[in-house]
């Protein structure tokens, strides 16, 4: 809270001295006013007394003749008396004799009182318009009638204006005077001390350092004072100038992302808390939006850390460029980036129109082409929106709502924006449970390996596919739908990845060992694929289980194949070195290529089931099937049909020339020991017989980078 400002001493003092002389001047003049219009006032009563005392015997005798005539001549000279406009005659008994007005009159005149004509003496009345005096008649003693007289005031009047208008001139003047002359005194004495108290006021109330009181030549106590004054100020200007220097500095720090600029998380929190509190006062919904730029990690593995910051840059100018004033843009690390939008609207819908429009503008600006360096980079960003009110002001759990929808955008295809929507917490928190569950899982040993033939169409198994299951102690067995999606979607699917691998590849050699030999499929998700000592590790797993990489077949499916193809061809070629064979797992349902069969080592595709279970009411499937089984003929690669259930469409894929089947038809997953007991012995029935290479053979020099 500021302090109030400090009054200067001396213009109280003015002050006071105007307003005293002020106010002695107007009682002085109210006074003079008062004493000339009594002063006027008894001069009037005095011609009217002599007026009655010079008439009173002529007139008393003329009363007395009864005579209205001689009444009038001899009181109709009189009228050149000032001020007097009518003279009035009664007779003893009360009756008028005469009435006069003066010439030229143009206003009637009030009837004379009676209770002033009924005195017995002189007297006289003062109105407002009127002096009425008025005085008995009498001849030797004996009253015989009343003269009344009626006097106007209108030159009174106009003399008391006329002084006041007289009186308020010099009034105003003397005021001016008064007041130059103090201002002259003010100026000449305490001006100097005024300067050192704005001053002071300055320095404590407004924090300005940055001033200095003018000095004048003359010596004395007041130069002194303000000499060693200035020097004060300067010394503590220079101190403050260097911790504002400081602060500035710590509040950059603090508060601001040190590359971009923006807000950090701190100051976001608290420009979060300013504006609940506002929503709360002011019933409006804000929003949150929180964007992650996509692949960005591509240009800063392709370009280097300096382009990436770069990049960050335009990205943070182009956020400033598309939000209002009043909105908040922050980074909180890496490519992330928030933007508070307070105040959007009173109702749900008004707010969230609103926020889309602020975050379809943000996208559409980062998305416009990036010149760094002469390059010309193309970056999109997925932006998820939470909205809040007085109500849901956790900061925490809208970052990880807004979050959330990011998320979700990235999955419908990146570039896009998506709403919060209380689902996807729900969602979240089962993954998260479901995480957390499965890594217990794994490190407990709660897992387990089933195998589900690959059979020929007379039955008899060429082959199997490794499936991984997983018994719960509360739920029972947990559909794998339900945790390999959330798997794939954390480095989880790596460790679970590679488990499968160990326990197949242990397995496959305690077959070995007892003269059983299977060609055994295993599942490989793009994030492990895309590891890069993945194929290091499987050789290490290969060597250290003293498995034969021969009869070891890695499922891929589309989605590993359209992240940079060149080096997935290069770790599909050191693996087919090793001796490992690869089929193509869900053919047909993503991005097919014939470039991906002709350029890529593959030994087997797999026909999707969803293709399967229709091949004998839907004319489309039953097309695509049959020219896939035709395109690998013509290639030389193997065909398995996934998801076969129903004797028609078995028949119906042999009609085609499919010759591998897999589905609940002929088995379903089984347990290991099951499925050890129903190995046939090796030979060219199992899948495409491709020569053995010497175990000696399976090491090979790590690519170089």
């Amino acid at each position: 809270m500021s302090q109030r400002p400090i009054v200067s001493v001396t213009r109280r003092l003015h002050r006071l001295f105007v307003t005293s002389v002020a106010v002695v001047l107007l009682i002085t003049g109210l006074v003079v006013l008062c004493f000339e219009f009594y002063n006027h006032r008894n001069q009037l009563i005095d011609r009217a007394h002599v007026f009655s005392s010079l008439t009173s015997p002529q007139l008393a005798h003329v009363v007395m003749t009864e005579s209205p005539m001689l009444a009038t001549l001899l009181l109709e000279s009189y009228f050149s008396e000032p001020n007097l406009l009518g003279i009035y005659v009664y007779r003893n008994d009360g009756s008028e004799l005469v009435r006069l007005m003066k010439p030229g009159l143009d206003q009637s005149l009030p009837t004379p009182s009676h209770r002033l004509r009924a005195q017995l003496e002189g007297s006289y009345e003062f109105g407002f318009e009127l002096l009425e005096y008025s005085v008995p008649l009498r001849v030797k003693g004996k009253l015989v009638g009343q003269l009344y007289l009626q006097y106007g005031l209108d030159g009174i009047k106009e003399k008391l204006l006329f002084y006041l208008l007289f009186g308020a001139a010099i009034y105003c003047l003397s005021l001016l005077g008064v007041h130059l002359l103090s201002k002259r005194i003010q100026r000449g004495i305490s001006e100097p001390v005024d300067k050192i108290i704005d001053a002071m006021e300055q320095v404590t109330v407004h924090q300005n350092f940055d001033l200095k009181i003018p000095e004048d030549d003359k010596p004395g106590e007041l130069h002194a004072l303000i000499s060693g004054f200035n020097r004060m100020l300067g010394q503590i200007n220079r101190n403050a100038q260097e911790l504002k220097s400081h602060q500035a500095a710590i509040e950059q720090h603090v508060y601001f992302d040190p590359l971009t600029g923006l807000a950090n998380r701190r100051l976001l929190m608290q420009s979060m808390e300013v504006e609940v509190i506002r929503a709360k006062r002011s019933e409006q919904i804000g929003a949150l939006l929180y964007m992650d730029l996509d692949h960005f990690k591509t240009i800063n593995d392709s370009l280097g850390h300096s382009v990436g910051d770069a990049v960050l840059n335009s990205v943070s100018a182009r956020i400033r460029k598309a939000v209002r004033e009043a909105d908040t843009p922050a980074r909180l690390g890496g490519d992330e980036f928030v933007v508070l939008l307070p105040e959007l609207g009173t109702s749900e819908s008004t707010a969230s129109h609103n926020a889309l429009s602020v975050a379809e503008k943000v996208r559409q600006a980062i998305t416009s082409v990036h010149e760094i360096d002469g390059r010309l980079l193309h970056v999109t960003p997925s932006i998820g929106i939470a909205l809040f009110d007085g109500q849901n002001s956790e900061f925490e759990n809208l970052i990880m709502q807004a979050d959330l929808a990011m998320y979700r955008a990235k999955e419908e295809g990146r570039n896009r924006v998506q709403f919060f929507r209380e689902q996807m917490q729900d969602n979240a928190d089962h993954r998260q449970q479901i995480e957390e569950s499965l890594r217990d899982a794994i490190n407990k040993d709660l897992l387990y390996i089933c195998y589900q033939p690959v059979v020929r169409g007379d039955g008899k198994i060429v082959g199997a596919e490794a499936l991984v299951r997983w018994e719960d102690g509360e739920q029972g067995l947990v559909n794998p739908s339900a945790f390999i999606p959330i798997a794939e979607m954390t480095d989880l699917i790596c460790c679970l990845g590679q488990w499968v691998l160990t326990e197949v590849c242990k397995q496959m050699a305690e077959w070995e060992t007892q003269g059983k030999k299977l060609v055994v499929s295993v599942n490989i998700s793009p994030r492990e694929f895309q590891q890069s000592d993945f194929v290091e590790k499987v050789q290490e797993i290969v060597i250290s289980s003293g498995v034969r990489a021969e009869y070891l077949v890695f499922e891929l499916t589309e989605g590993v194949l359209l992240h940079n193809i060149e080096s997935v061809r290069s770790k599909m070629q050191r693996l087919s070195q090793l001796g490992i064979r690869f089929a193509l797992d869900d053919f047909g349902t993503g991005y097919s290529s014939l470039q991906y069969l002709k350029e890529l080592p593959l030994d087997t595709l797999k026909i999707d089931q969803s293709f399967v279970q229709d091949i004998t009411t839907d004319s489309n499937d039953a097309a695509i099937v049959s020219t896939i089984i035709a395109m690998a003929r013509t290639l030389g690669i193997d065909v398995v049909a996934e998801g076969v259930e129903k004797q028609e469409e078995l028949e119906y894929l042999k009609q085609w020339g499919c010759r591998l089947f897999q589905g609940f038809y002929f088995s379903r997953a089984v347990k290991t020991k099951r499925m050890g007991s129903l190995i046939p012995s090796a030979g060219k029935e199992q899948l495409r017989e491709i020569p053995i290479m010497p175990l000696q053979k399976h090491q090979f020099v790590k690519k170089t980078q």
